[in-house]
């Protein structure tokens, strides 16, 4: 139960990948709790070494930069390659420094910077808390131990930099003295979500790969930029880290939509990136070129994730119970429906007292986690369990997830999983049919009418991903959406359902998420959200940190960094009944 919670995320890290079937129900009464997790504070250390370099002569920054910055005909070529970049104009900028004088920086941020952990609904990270443009005024016996990094600084701001910024991108009106400039590390499991970096007056996004140079960064390590189209869910084009490289591109609200893939390698992902803004009296929060766009965080804001509710079934009538109630939570329940229940849920769930004890909890905590639910005979046969009903093997091959009626979700600085389509029952028809009048194992399936299967091994995969989900949606119609689960929900929380929605979804490893929105219901309606969760792994992986996979909810005042309730996952688990 929640209001004023405001937001919720699903982030899978490197765990296995998980399926389930979300529910979410609008009701009628609040309960709020709220919760502040605690902070961690790490100290840096990577490291190789370099001869000291101080830059020297008259014109300092030729010590610095290397030859592209004074190269005019360097100039007009990256000019062309920004502009016909896609899915929208930047730039990498390679070999952009003096070798020794970046090596030297690098190694003044291993030896001198400590980053500290930040965590929000998009992103995870250490990052050191002194921003390099304003360090010597606030601590500068650290600035006094980072010359070359604060010459970095510097050089960004000076007037061949800058007039290189504006040949290449365009932009020209840019202030050497605004200029944000921070030092961050992405570790294993760390990544950054999808946005479009409109806050404020930003006008050029860069970042500054100080990764190792040898042996070179490789793109199975993860950690590289993502840039992504407008409104879609996968990317269209990768930067992958690399030694003395910078990328540049220009922030454009519904249109610079990018990524920092999740780090899966040991080697640490360490950058020094920020963003130029114009001088105050040019300052203009919402730029006339995004042509009436919504910035991401505008549109997260005005929308709800998620697909329309559907009038709720089986509780018309029945009144809501309150905290101070005295009624017993059975009376929304009738006999024929746990007879009906008791065909999926574990009975333990079903007794009296259990029920009575569960609606307690709920009323004091505003959350429950109920497992194992399902029954082993109603646990989807697709997939593998051992004799407990513990979920035990990934799902493999789900490459043909379109074949097999799931469809990927978007837009990607919102969500993405995969989502079962009701469509795909004729899919399943089809491919029955088809099935049938095989000779051979050389014979060609068309699902689609775009792609033959001619392996055998590619057949059988995508027909148990079909499978599963017809499975799974049989479930969720016959229980999820039944009015006997509806009683049953109201019979746990003392709320009773008036609307629902629910959908299934597939997150895949490292891949998916949901980042934090607000409800979207409305002033003066609340939601219980229930996800069964089939968490594939088990009970004891699960419950480590770095699975990810959890929902976090947040109330609305609160800074989004302080997570008010976590909600993590395990192997056949009802959770999330708040």
């Amino acid at each position: 139960m929640r209001e004023p919670w405001d937001r919720r995320r699903c982030r899978l890290a490197y765990g296995a990948m998980a399926l389930m079937i979300q529910t979410i129900i609008v009701v009628s009464k609040p309960e709020r709790r709220r919760r502040v997790l605690t902070s961690e504070r790490i100290v840096g250390g990577l490291g190789s070494s370099a001869e000291s370099f101080r830059p020297m002569g008259k014109d300092r920054w030729r010590n610095v930069f290397g030859s592209t910055v004074y190269n005019w005909s360097s100039h007009q070529h990256l000019r062309s390659s920004y502009q016909a970049a896609r899915p929208f104009p930047h730039v990498v900028l390679r070999q952009l420094f003096n070798q020794d004088f970046l090596k030297e920086a690098r190694d003044e941020a291993i030896r001198h910077l400590v980053a500290q952990p930040k965590e929000t609904d998009l992103f995870k990270v250490f990052q050191v808390p002194e921003d390099l443009s304003c360090i010597s005024s606030v601590n500068k016996s650290l600035a006094s131990r980072i010359p070359c990094l604060m010459t970095l600084r510097e050089a960004l701001a000076s007037q061949p930099f800058l007039d290189l910024l504006g040949n290449v991108t365009g932009v020209k009106d840019l202030s050497p003295d605004r200029i944000d400039c921070s030092v961050n590390v992405y570790v294993k499991g760390n990544h950054l979500l999808c946005h479009d970096d409109v806050i404020g007056s930003r006008r050029l996004s860069y970042i500054i790969y100080l990764v190792d140079q040898h042996p070179r960064w490789n793109k199975s390590e993860g950690g590289r930029l993502e840039l992504y189209p407008p409104g879609g869910s996968s990317p269209e084009c990768y930067v992958t880290p690399e030694w003395n490289s910078m990328i540049v591109f220009k922030v454009d609200p519904g249109r610079s939509f990018h990524a920092v893939e999740e780090v899966f390698g040991d080697r640490p992902r360490l950058t020094v990136s920020g963003w130029y803004h114009p001088p105050p009296d040019l300052e203009v929060n919402n730029p006339k070129e995004s042509e009436g766009r919504k910035s991401s965080r505008e549109d997260i804001k005005s929308s709800e994730c998620g697909s329309k509710f559907r009038p709720a079934l089986g509780c018309e009538g029945v009144p809501n119970t309150h905290a101070e109630d005295t009624r017993s939570p059975l009376h929304a329940l009738k006999p024929e429906d746990i007879d009906y229940l008791s065909r999926y849920i574990n009975p333990s769930f079903l007794n009296h007292s259990h029920i009575q004890s569960i609606h307690s909890k709920i009323l004091k905590s505003s959350s429950a986690l109920l497992t194992p639910f399902l029954n082993t005979p109603s646990l989807p046969a697709s997939l593998w369990r051992n004799e407990r009903g513990e979920i035990r093997e990934e799902i493999s091959g789900i490459r043909e997830f379109r074949q097999a009626g799931w469809e990927e979700v978007g837009p990607a600085h919102k969500r993405r999983f995969l989502e079962y389509s009701a469509e795909s029952k004729d899919i399943l028809k089809e491919h029955r049919i088809e099935r049938r009048n095989i000779r051979t194992n050389r014979t060609a399936i068309d699902l689609e009418g775009r792609k033959n299967l001619n392996n055998n091994s590619t057949r059988k995969r995508c027909r148990g991903t079909m499978e599963l989900g017809l499975e799974l949606e049989r479930l969720q119609t016959e229980l999820f959406l039944s009015g006997a689960f509806q009683r049953y929900l109201m019979a746990l929380s003392g709320l009773r359902t008036c609307a629902v929605r629910s959908s299934i979804r597939y997150f895949r490893r490292g891949k998916d998420y949901c980042v934090a929105y607000g409800g979207g219901l409305g002033e003066g309606n609340l939601r219980l959200d229930v996800t069964l969760c089939f968490a594939l792994g088990s009970q004891s992986e699960w419950q480590a940190s770095n699975m990810g996979g959890f929902e976090a909810y947040i109330a609305a005042p609160t800074p989004i960094s302080h997570t008010g309730l976590t909600c993590p996952k395990q192997p056949n688990a009802i959770s999330n009944l708040n």
